[in-house]
């Protein structure tokens, strides 16, 4: 009996090493959603994370999230250079390292200044942290708190993102416009870059 739970210790261990920590965050962690998207999120300084999605047909984004939430800078890519034009960037009135952490049940309003092709705005932002809960990415369990971001835009714009505080980065579960149908994001599998 002793042999067998050490052969069953054995074969677990390399699985549960499978799924990625915090650790892993200096070369990366990659999610995959259900159409074959991926998105690599990797530690950018000591406040900062750095995105890259990629579709399956070769389309490319990358940005920089401020404590792996707040977007600071994003744009796309074409051949793997940045296309000038859809460069957008994003300032916060607050030093890096007092952005606020996700706190199931808090809040933070704030300013934003945007800096893209059609000029400088200045507008308020909210982000609502909701309770935290347990989800499951390819086997994988993390504790999450689900943030809704309200832009206070003309289109009503509002998104969800699923905040990962054992990883450090939130990923977008869902992005919604007035009086349209909302757009879900499924991701099913996680892996740490080799």
């Amino acid at each position: 009996m002793r042999a067998l739970l050490l052969a069953l210790t054995c074969f677990a261990s390399p699985l549960a090493a499978q799924c990625p920590t915090a650790s892993d965050m200096e070369t990366g962690i990659r999610l995959e959603d259900k159409d074959g998207a991926m998105e690599t999120y990797q530690s950018f300084g000591a406040n900062h994370v750095r995105g890259l999605w990629e579709d399956t047909t070769g389309i490319q984004s990358k940005y920089v999230l401020l404590k792996g939430l707040y977007i600071v800078e994003q744009f796309d890519l074409e051949d793997g250079n940045a296309i000038p034009d859809s460069r957008a960037t994003h300032s916060y009135p607050i030093s890096p390292e007092d952005a606020p952490l996700p706190v199931a049940g808090g809040r933070w309003d704030t300013k934003v200044v945007t800096m893209d092709t059609e000029g400088v705005e200045s507008r308020v932002e909210s982000y609502v942290f909701g309770d935290t809960t347990r989800i499951t990415l390819g086997g994988c369990s993390y504790d999450m708190i689900p943030v809704t971001g309200i832009y206070y835009d003309d289109d009503g714009y509002e998104e969800t993102l699923h905040y990962l505080p054992e990883l450090g980065f939130s990923y977008l579960s869902e992005a919604r416009y007035t009086n349209e149908a909302p757009d879900r994001y499924v991701y099913v599998d996680i892996k740490a870059v080799p």
